[in-house]
């Protein structure tokens, strides 16, 4: 039995996938050259594949724009006098970290030994992610430190060297949701904390859950969406009601997307209980808030 059937499983998001393992069987071997150097490079992940998922599932109310996080990330390393080379989805294939964690190895391992090769190619020093769960597979499943000298951040880790000011328009109350990968994982709580506390008008407090003990979104590797998994995302939700915020921030684009899913469920069903408040990336709200 190949490795890849003894350990899969079924999971929720089954376009969001396909489309992921057929382009990891899709061999291209042509050599890859930048047009000029670059000393970091940002790694966006799988958003387009998430926002082709969510409308054809009709999550989100099939409105969810993951790519704006990736727009939102390049326009604050741009701002923060960053010129990244871009590693989108025309060269890089995704990480693979969902198929790692759902025992599809033999899917992984041809993302790994793709994108391996065209990190060699790209000639960058450093590699910076937008998604935790990417920042995460690099920095450990790939070990790109060891394997090919190249320094594996996560964005926050990256916009907290820069001097860039931000200012909310209005005074607005918020929380920050540690992603698994990014906290528990790797460690890193304090980066997307210090980028929060420098804007103007803002308010940050602590859920009731936060940092090593932080609730997770209840979907990891994207497998059970299911009402166990919905409950540990509405108590997560619970916590931010219980402290009056305006505002969820998390670090990883699949918090956003499940956490926003179910506040757009509560509300398409009219749920009087619906939490009053909107789960964002924080890259789409620092880029809301820049200055100038």
């Amino acid at each position: 039995m190949s490795r890849e059937k003894q350990y899969s499983r079924s999971i929720p998001h089954p376009l969001f996938e396909r489309l992921i393992a057929d382009d990891a069987m899709d061999k291209n071997e042509e050599v890859w050259k930048p047009e000029r150097h670059h000393d970091i490079g940002y790694f966006p992940g799988c958003v387009d594949f998430m926002d082709v998922e969510v409308k054809f599932s009709k999550l989100n109310k099939g409105d969810a724009d993951h790519a704006s996080i990736a727009a939102a990330s390049i326009l604050l390393l741009n701002k923060a006098g960053i010129d990244p080379l871009v590693l989108d989805l025309n060269v890089f294939k995704c990480s693979g970290h969902d198929q790692l964690w759902q025992g599809q190895l033999e899917i992984f391992d041809a993302l790994k030994e793709h994108n391996m090769r065209r990190m060699k190619e790209s000639g960058i020093k450093t590699v910076t992610c937008s998604c935790a769960e990417c920042y995460r597979t690099f920095a450990v499943d790939y070990d790109l430190p060891n394997t090919l000298g190249i320094k594996v951040e996560h964005i926050t880790q990256t916009l907290r060297k820069s001097e860039l000011k931000f200012k909310a328009p209005k005074n607005v109350r918020v929380a920050f949701h540690d992603p698994c990968r990014l906290g528990r994982m790797m460690g890193e709580y304090q980066a997307p904390r210090d980028l929060i506390q420098i804007i103007e008008n803002v308010e940050m407090v602590e859920l009731e859950n936060s940092k090593e003990r932080a609730l997770c979104c209840g979907v990891s590797s994207m497998m059970y969406c299911n009402d166990a998994t919905k409950a540990v995302r509405k108590k997560r939700l619970d916590q931010g009601t219980d402290q009056n915020i305006d505002l969820m921030l998390g670090g990883c684009p699949k918090c956003y997307m499940h956490m926003q899913c179910l506040l757009n469920e509560e509300r398409m069903g009219e749920d009087e209980h619906a939490h009053p408040f909107e789960m964002m990336d924080l890259m789409q709200f620092l880029a809301a808030c820049l200055e100038d």
